[in-house]
């Protein structure tokens, strides 16, 4: 098993948050000098064809990465940015006009269910979760079934859970009560295969800071090429037109593709900084990152004791239907919490918690024996 740990800027101790941020890759910062700070200096005003450059590559590299054509996709800031642009847009249809409800499970990120508290009264739209399990598939189509639904919005991995939707069965149960269709792909992208092609949904949204290492800044949506020019987006700014450099401010004409949601003028730092860290990772391969991942999980699984799973988010799951069932992450529930705390700061262990679960990430700098320590971590009965 190959070490990448060389690649990355790594904080002392063993990391374990690449579910919040992943950590620096060194290619990065060299990046942002040469392709951000050296044509502002150099350039001044005249850097912008080269600032540009880097923001296409970045769109390159997500299309690719997710399955996507590059004029499907738009860069946003974050994934709240791209959700409520999408969600004014659709809303506003006049084939819409009688459905209202925006559907998501219960464990979504709180930020998506914040944008349509959001827009709730300047386009009456209200919010409605489904409850329980996250595969339910009954509990999609019976909400989907009482409401004239809008949209729904489906979790690739929740962050709370790292529980994985399974997107074909869920768009399948769905599709006949709903005309738009979106998932948020922020816990997944970089960790576990997003296919957005084969999926066939309306839009994703997505963000660079967690396992793509890119840090904060850089999201982006990607909106289906069969719609994307029957929507107009209601935040419009010069790299939302045609061409954002004709200056007319009597004519407007929107983009043909996706980029009709950018708005106005764009941060350029970071997407220099992500897509320096998405071409590391492509070095490194994907399904190398999805492999490597998948075996520390297990290495962690198969260490913990029986006790410790018992109290897991997981305890509905057989112990070999874990990792398989999961994101990038394990969310741990401890059989004694502050034992287990004291023991993870004592081996510098960087992690978090939410809920009352420890959220445990390992990486491609991660390696066996640190899933090991944190697996010791969890056991009562294991010192180290």
């Amino acid at each position: 098993m190959t070490n990448y740990a060389s690649e990355f800027i790594i904080p002392n101790g063993i990391y374990a948050l690449s579910h919040s941020v992943g950590p620096l890759p060194k290619a990065a910062k060299v990046a942002l000098e040469r392709h951000y700070f050296e044509p502002w200096q150099a350039e001044g005003g005249d850097a912008w064809p080269s600032w540009l450059a880097q923001i296409s590559a970045f769109n390159r590299n997500i299309a690719q990465l997710v399955n996507a054509k590059e004029s499907e996709v738009c860069p946003q800031s974050n994934l709240a940015s791209g959700f409520s642009s999408f969600l004014s847009a659709i809303a506003k249809r006049p084939e819409t006009r009688q459905q209202r409800v925006v559907v998501m499970h219960e464990d979504a990120f709180a930020s998506m269910g914040f944008v349509v508290t959001g827009l709730a009264h300047s386009y009456q739209l209200e919010l409605v979760l489904v409850k329980g399990a996250a595969n339910n598939i009954e509990a999609w189509r019976e909400i989907c079934e009482k409401h004239d639904v809008l949209a729904c919005l489906i979790t690739h991995v929740h962050s709370n859970t790292s529980i994985k939707s399974d997107i074909p069965t869920i768009v399948d149960a769905i599709r006949e009560f709903t005309p738009y269709i979106c998932v948020d792909v922020a816990q997944s992208i970089g960790i576990v295969p997003v296919d957005f092609a084969n999926w066939q949904v309306e839009a994703i949204f997505g963000s660079c800071v967690k396992w793509l290492c890119g840090g904060s800044g850089a999201g982006f949506m990607v909106v289906n090429a069969n719609i994307v020019t029957t929507l107009q987006a209601d935040l419009l700014g010069w790299f939302s037109h045609e061409n954002p450099f004709e200056f007319d401010m009597t004519h407007y004409k929107n983009a043909k593709d996706a980029k009709r949601f950018w708005g106005g003028t764009p941060s350029v730092a970071p997407y220099v900084l992500a897509n320096a860290s998405i071409e590391v990772l492509k070095k490194i391969s994907y399904q190398y990152l999805v492999t490597h991942n998948y075996s520390l999980k297990q290495t962690l699984i198969n260490k913990l004791s029986e006790e410790c799973l018992a109290h897991s988010a997981y305890a509905f799951l057989n112990q070999s239907e874990i990792s398989k069932a999961t994101g990038g992450s394990l969310c741990i529930q401890a059989a004694n919490t502050s034992i287990t705390i004291k023991k993870l700061k004592h081996h510098h262990v960087r992690f978090d918690q939410r809920n009352g679960l420890f959220r445990i990430s390992l990486h491609v700098m991660n390696t066996p024996e640190e899933a090991e320590i944190i697996a010791a971590c969890f056991n009562l009965n294991e010192t180290i």
